[in-house]
């Protein structure tokens, strides 16, 4: 039977958090060195691993990992992919222990940036790994760990899952299932567990909306300067929304959902394509539902001249938007452009199309619900729809069975949180959950 050394796990994710591997939006600022630092910590944490794989580097810091199998399996390779960096840490005032501390506490939580998103995943992987090399195994199917270093800044120019992504197509691997952060275990007020399994996430898009004029003297006004023209525009952009749309993977969510659902949501999702007029009417003022049901354009940055007294000569708002799987970048841009006016622009500063769906009927599906249900009887699996993205779009077209999904072994305790926001934490008893399913996951694939 496998050793689960809790501390050892709290140790290691300690380690991990301790080292501050922040990405930034200009490349040229990523400290790279510290990202070299975390490299050679999990070589210190996992001997066994780094002498039983081949580790590389790909572009600037980016970790690619291979376990050549015996052969004997018919499956495809398994890849697990997770992100070394993390978001800015903010203002360390607001913080309850320093951000890079690693600080545990009397109540078994862990606290710093990244014990939540995503160093937790790197940390499971290698530690179910050196477990399972400590016991002699050998898989029969070929092993892959692909963990990025710009996650958090969506890729853009240089992505390191993209780089990662066009080193394994240029071997020639095939992938029969990708996993990656994100989903896991939970109950419900009634006691009956669920296990949501991302199996879609909708496209990303950075735009920049501008409007050029003539500055001058900000004592000599015209009637609106380019700030409030623009300010306009972008109102009006936000109450001309696009349509609502019931796509394939949301249905699929709120029917699984249903039975767990609150009472305003239970009975429109038991039957969503039946529901789906009410669903649409609801998506205007409900933000859940309008999250599921449109592509999402929201402005979250301004700028106008560089001082109070000078009338702005470039006047810009940036948005996000986040695209159905059911609509492209190319279809939102096309709605832009039927709302604003002539005089404002706007340009991509980068995006993607939404990745593909995944099936929920595959191999690799089914073996992670065999997994689950073995752990906890009578689980319901929820095939989910993520809002935010994950470097798993990224190997999609390697996978020609359709199996990447973003799952962890996570048993939600209602005690970890903070991703992306300041106090971000985990609940150090969840740490033997995940790794012992990821032991159980490298063990049984390929059979």
């Amino acid at each position: 039977m496998t050793n689960f050394d809790k501390d050892l796990f709290i140790r290691h994710l300690q380690g991990m958090v301790q080292i501050p591997t922040v990405s930034s939006k200009d490349p040229e600022q990523t400290r790279t060195e510290e990202f070299f630092r975390l490299h050679r910590y999990l070589e210190e944490a996992y001997p066994l691993v780094h002498r039983t794989m081949k580790r590389e580097i790909i572009g600037k810091c980016a970790l690619l990992y291979t376990w050549k199998g015996t052969g004997r399996s018919e499956q495809l390779p398994l890849l697990m992919t997770a992100h070394q960096d993390v978001v800015p840490e903010g203002d360390h005032s607001m913080w309850k222990y320093p951000p890079f501390s690693g600080h545990l506490d009397e109540e078994g939580i862990l606290w710093g940036r990244g014990t939540t998103d995503s160093k937790c995943n790197i940390q499971a992987y290698m530690d179910a790994l050196e477990l399972l090399i400590a016991e002699g195994f050998l898989p029969d199917y070929d092993l892959y760990l692909a963990f990025g270093y710009n996650e958090e800044i969506m890729g853009g120019e240089g992505a390191a899952g993209q780089l990662l992504h066009d080193e394994l197509e240029r071997r020639g691997v095939r992938l029969g299932m990708a996993i990656d952060e994100c989903g896991g275990v939970s109950k419900t007020k009634d006691g009956r567990y669920i296990a949501e399994i991302f199996i879609s996430e909708k496209g990303y898009a950075d735009h920049e909306f501008y409007i050029d004029e003539k500055g001058g003297h900000s004592a000599y006004p015209p009637l609106h300067t380019a700030v409030s023209k623009l300010g306009k525009a972008i109102y009006d952009l936000e109450e001309a929304r696009m349509e609502p749309v019931l796509c394939e993977p949301a249905a699929k969510e709120m029917k699984a959902r249903s039975p767990f659902a609150d009472e305003k949501y239970a009975g429109l999702f038991s039957d969503p394509y039946g529901n789906e007029e009410k669903l649409k009417a609801k998506a205007e003022y409900d933000r859940y539902i309008n999250t599921m049901m449109r592509t999402t354009t929201t402005p979250t940055m301004a700028a106008g001249s560089s001082q109070a007294n000078i009338l702005p000569e470039h006047a810009s708002v940036i948005t996000n938007s986040r695209i159905l799987p059911s609509e492209t970048l190319e279809e939102l841009e096309d709605h832009f452009r039927s709302v604003l006016p002539g005089n404002v622009k706007f340009r991509l500063i980068k995006g993607h199309n939404p990745p593909k769906v995944s099936s929920d009927d595959s191999y690799g599906y089914h073996l992670l619900e065999k997994i689950m249900s073995e752990k906890y009887p009578g689980i319901v699996f929820i095939p989910s729809m993520m809002a935010g993205g994950t470097d798993s779009r990224y190997y999609c077209d390697l996978c020609d069975s359709g199996s990447v999904y973003r799952f962890t072994g996570i048993f939600s305790t209602g005690r970890s949180g903070g991703a992306h926001s300041v106090n971000e934490h985990i609940d150090t008893d969840v740490l033997t959950d995940n790794v012992a399913f990821y032991t159980e996951l490298f063990r049984r694939y390929g059979g």
